[in-house]
């Protein structure tokens, strides 16, 4: 999850992989201690924060919400296309 999200971020990012690493337990840590379920804007809020001051809040949260796309909608829609596939096949050896 952390390197899905450290590539997505500006190639010109002034931080190791380990320290980007450190960061992004923290935000996790706060999302799951906040109790909001996904720690849906804790877990933005806390990245925005301790990211350096060089990437900009628009082009890193650009970076968070492509994060989330791949990482929660992503595999929703492939789940949801191969449960209606399952369903047809279903119904079609009903018909049989």
């Amino acid at each position: 999850m952390i390197a899905v999200l450290y590539l997505l971020l500006p190639p010109s990012i002034p931080l190791s992989y380990f320290g980007f690493a450190s960061i992004y337990l923290l935000a996790m840590i706060a999302g799951i201690v906040s109790n909001v379920p996904g720690g849906l804007g804790v877990f933005e809020t806390v990245i925005l924060l301790l990211l350096p001051s060089e990437i900009t809040a628009p082009a890193a949260l650009g970076s968070l919400i492509a994060y989330r796309g791949i990482y929660y909608i992503l595999p929703l829609i492939v789940a949801v296309a191969l449960l209606g596939l399952y369903e047809i096949n279903q119904r079609l050896k009903a018909r049989s």
